[in-house]
């Protein structure tokens, strides 16, 4: 047989399947193991080839995004695992075809895209032939893009859609038309904007248009309710009247409680206050004179006569100016002009009895009563000549909730207490057990040491009677002790354990 014949192609199955016959199963085993990994590395190699990025045909997703937001939008398609790819400038994104539109929808409603809106970069592509009426409403827009970027800044805002309404000057002053504003806020979800956020947002935008008033500025949010406040100058300002009372009586009221509370316990008093304040602004003209004080000459008038019989008489009428303050108050806006207070207090207090080890109730006498009330005056600046009111309760209050918590804190403490008696009683119990166990162990091994030696004392004998060549006369010790060598040499293992037993029976 020739070598062309010895690796012929027809002959390799039959080569392949003899060996397979004949080979051991850990080369059959390591055979197949590597064929499964040279399939799974060619699908792979396959699956790699079929999903490059240059079989999809691309389409823009967004253009003109600035940098912060195009890396959120890709990480955003990174998550959804989306194709996608950036333009050189990272301004744009490109993504499949077909998917562009379902992109949009699902990214509008996570409120992408925030940037891309068009504000003075509109004029950086000036046309020549441009008319006065496009470039005022270039400039109307991009003053619009303008402020919705910058409230989109605020945190809470996820959109924001801002119109202005610029009249064209007139001639007339009486008919010129005011600037006016509209502002459409979308909301993040769970987000809501304090009315000091809201006055602000209306604040900032008066300010970047010239000519716009704040209450000409409308804010309202996607679902179509007002944000910003009542137009009406006298509703706002009652308004604020009426939450500038509430922060007084609030004030005052904490002032109050937290006192009673460090004196007598939490939740043994309730305070309430009613405060009117004035909003009237007064002035008050005083003037006080001095009678008695040194004056200043004003005016002097001087005479002189003469006559034979009474001779030279001299006459002086001097003006002194009177000393005179003159002082004019104004009176502040918002001070309190009448007080009215309630305060109810616990008839009885819980007291500790030693004796009996348990809370009783004791009524509170008149004269503790009292002093709770001047101590409460005190905390407010109580003022009687004004026409400040105080009326005192004096009530018993519901301790059944207390006593039950006092109870189960107490039952708690008790239980805990024996718990943990039973489990330090039982750590020594188990460290006594294991100590006792211990020690039979070392007893036990002791033991076995001994045997084991004495064993091989009992077999060293024995091999030295083997080799004794003498005779004696046979007793029945001896008779004995041979049936114990003999079986000894024939049956060792069970010869210990016998020797065990018996230690163990005589120990």
């Amino acid at each position: 047989m020739n070598l062309t014949e010895n690796f012929s192609l027809s002959a390799l199955p039959d080569r392949a399947r003899s060996w397979w016959e004949q080979a051991p199963q850990s080369h059959r085993i390591g055979v197949g193991a590597g064929a499964a990994v040279l399939i799974l590395a060619l699908l792979f190699a396959l699956s790699t080839v079929t999903t490059k990025e240059g079989n999809w045909e691309p389409a823009i997703l967004y253009a003109e995004l600035d940098y912060a937001e195009a890396a959120q939008v890709t990480t955003r398609l990174s998550a959804l695992g989306i194709k996608h790819r950036l333009t050189e400038d990272a301004s744009t994104i490109v993504v499949p075809k077909d998917d562009v539109r379902n992109l949009r929808l699902q990214l509008a409603g996570e409120g992408f895209p925030k940037s891309g809106r068009m504000g003075y970069e509109i004029f950086d592509e000036a046309k020549l032939s441009m008319t006065e009426f496009l470039q005022k409403v270039n400039l109307r827009r991009a003053l619009q893009g303008e402020l919705e970027k910058t409230l989109l800044e605020i945190e809470g805002i996820r959109n924001a859609r801002l119109h202005l309404v610029i009249p064209e000057p007139s001639l007339f002053s009486e008919e010129e038309k005011e600037v006016t504003a509209s502002v459409t806020l979308t909301l993040s979800p769970g987000n809501k904007l304090k009315l000091k956020q809201i006055d602000a947002i209306a604040h900032l935008v008066s300010a970047s248009v010239e000519g716009l008033e704040v209450e000409n500025v409308i804010i309202v949010d996607s679902q179509g309710n007002m944000l910003s406040d009542d137009q009406d100058l006298l509703a706002k300002t009652a308004n604020k009247q009426f939450q500038l009372q509430q922060q007084v009586e609030q004030t005052l009221e904490k002032k109050v409680q937290s006192l009673l509370d460090e004196v007598i316990g939490k939740d043994r008093s309730k305070v309430r206050l009613n405060v009117t304040l004035t909003f009237d602004q007064s002035k008050t003209h005083l003037e006080q004179f001095d009678p008695g004080g040194t004056g200043m000459l004003r005016s002097e008038q001087t005479s002189e006569k003469q006559s034979a019989e009474q001779g030279s008489e001299e006459t002086a009428i001097r003006n002194y100016e009177v000393n005179k303050t003159i002082r004019e108050v104004t009176g502040s806006v918002g001070t309190i002009e009448r007080l009215t207070m309630a305060l109810t207090i616990d008839k009885t207090k819980l007291i500790y009895d030693a004796e009996t080890d348990v809370y009783i109730e004791e009524e509170r006498t008149q004269t503790e009563i009292d002093q709770l009330s001047r101590l409460a005056e005190g905390a407010v600046g109580f003022n009687g000549e004004r026409g400040d009111r105080l009326n005192i309760f004096a009530m018993r209050f519901d301790k059944t909730q207390e006593l039950r918590a006092r109870e189960q804190e107490e039952q708690e403490e008790t239980s805990k207490f024996w718990t943990d008696v039973g489990i330090t009683v039982a750590k020594v119990l188990g460290i006594l057990a294991a100590l006792i166990t211990l020690r039979f162990i070392i007893q036990a091994i002791g033991r076995g040491v001994g045997v084991e030696e004495q064993i091989e004392v009992l077999g060293e004998v024995a091999g030295d009677v083997d080799e004794q060549s003498f005779e004696r006369p046979e007793t029945p010790h001896d008779i004995l002790v041979g049936r114990v060598q003999q079986m000894v040499r024939e049956l060792p293992e069970n010869s210990a354990k016998l020797i065990k037993t018996m230690l163990v029976e005589g120990g």
